[in-house]
C-alpha cells in the first residue's frame, strides 16, 4: 500500500501531524488515471472525509479547520 498525505503542497506536514492520510493500493494512489493523483473526484473525497474526520476528532468547527488547513471542503 501507499501511503497518501490528504492534504499536501504546505499543507503536507499538517496532514501527517494530524494523521489525516490514507493507504492506498498504488492503482488508487498514482499508478492509474484512477488514481488520487489524476482522479479530482476522488481527492475532493478524501479531503471531504478527512476535515470530517478531523473535525470530529479534534472537536473543531468549519472555522478552526480552515484557521489550519487554509480551506473548508465541506461544501
Amino acid at each position: 500500500l501507499h501511503r497518501h498525505e490528504i492534504f499536501f503542497g504546505s499543507n503536507r506536514k499538517k496532514s501527517i501531524e494530524y494523521g489525516l492520510v490514507v493507504f492506498l493500493t498504488p492503482e488508487m494512489h498514482n499508478m492509474s488515471n484512477a488514481g488520487v493523483h489524476y482522479n479530482r473526484d476522488f481527492d475532493l473525497y478524501l479531503k471531504r472525509k478527512g476535515q470530517e474526520a478531523a473535525m470530529e476528532y479534534y472537536q473543531w468547527d468549519i472555522a478552526q479547520f480552515r484557521a489550519i488547513f487554509g480551506k473548508n471542503y465541506l461544501y
